[in-house]
């Protein structure tokens, strides 16, 4: 059985702005947490935790964490408790010390602990403050668990496509590459922004949901990145500055269990080549 989270779509902005957790836990040997930017647009989605603790006393410790994190949120409860699991040592200190650290400043995040080894994915403003979460991780860590900071500090002209794009999604019809009123409005902005960077060059990368086929997803998504592309050649973006590829349904932000999530997961993302 595999319980997986629900997240928002987000951006980095300003430093005021705060931050939505979503965190699950998949079974009793891994754990997954999402952050996502809470920008006053985007709908007032709570804070769900779902997964599997050993006891009731491990449960309102996380919630409690959880509620501390987000004191402006509703947080929706969905962990199971069960007696029987087997966990590694120190699991739910090392759980707890990850939602009380300074998780609030990772955007498009996910941290995962997969049994003894934790991940740590996302992006920050800055290198300190990716140091600054490595660090309070850090010491709460014991000789049993090893971190992998993988989280991308987010500068310059990056952060002025996430900031323009924000919490909203280029929305599509159903199905096809046709897009929406509202998903041409955001491309009118992207297209400015672009205008703005010069000359460099930008991936545009499709993503869908995992209703319907991986195979026929896979293809829409990369369908629909071109789509994007050629509306952006039609605003004046330079055709050799933009390049497409699609992920279908392999990379959810969100949980694709509820409508909310897989409208996230329906996403187009904009990431400056290297």
């Amino acid at each position: 059985m595999k319980v997986l989270s629900k997240i928002l779509p987000s951006k980095l902005t300003g430093h005021s702005k705060k931050l939505l957790l979503v965190s699950a836990m998949i079974l009793p040997l891994s754990a997954v947490v999402f952050a996502a930017q809470d920008d006053g647009l985007s709908r007032n989605v709570p804070v769900v935790i779902k997964g599997v603790v050993a006891t009731s006393s491990d449960k309102q410790q996380l919630l409690e964490k959880l509620k501390a994190q987000y004191p402006n949120k509703t947080v929706r409860d969905e962990i199971e408790v069960r007696s029987n699991i087997s966990i590694p040592t120190n699991w739910q200190q090392i759980a707890t010390a990850i939602i009380d650290s300074d998780i609030s400043n990772i955007s498009q995040g996910r941290i995962d602990i997969h049994g003894t080894t934790i991940s740590l994915h996302g992006k920050v403003n800055s290198l300190e403050q990716k140091q600054a979460i490595q660090n309070r991780i850090h010491t709460r860590l014991t000789d049993l668990y090893q971190l992998d900071n993988q989280l991308v500090v987010v500068e310059g002209e990056q952060r002025l496509l996430d900031d323009t794009l924000g919490n909203r999604i280029v929305e599509f019809e159903t199905g096809s590459t046709t897009l929406t009123p509202m998903g041409l409005g955001i491309l009118d902005d992207m297209a400015g922004v672009l205008q703005r960077i010069g000359d460099k060059p930008v991936i545009i990368t499709g993503h869908t949901d995992n209703v319907g086929n991986p195979s026929f997803n896979l293809v829409l998504s990369n369908k629909r990145a071109e789509a994007v592309k050629q509306y952006l050649i039609g605003r004046n973006i330079d055709a050799t500055r933009l390049s497409t590829t699609g992920k279908g349904e392999a990379a959810p932000i969100a949980s694709n269990d509820n409508e909310e999530g897989r409208t996230s997961n329906r996403r187009i993302e904009f990431t400056l080549a290297e």
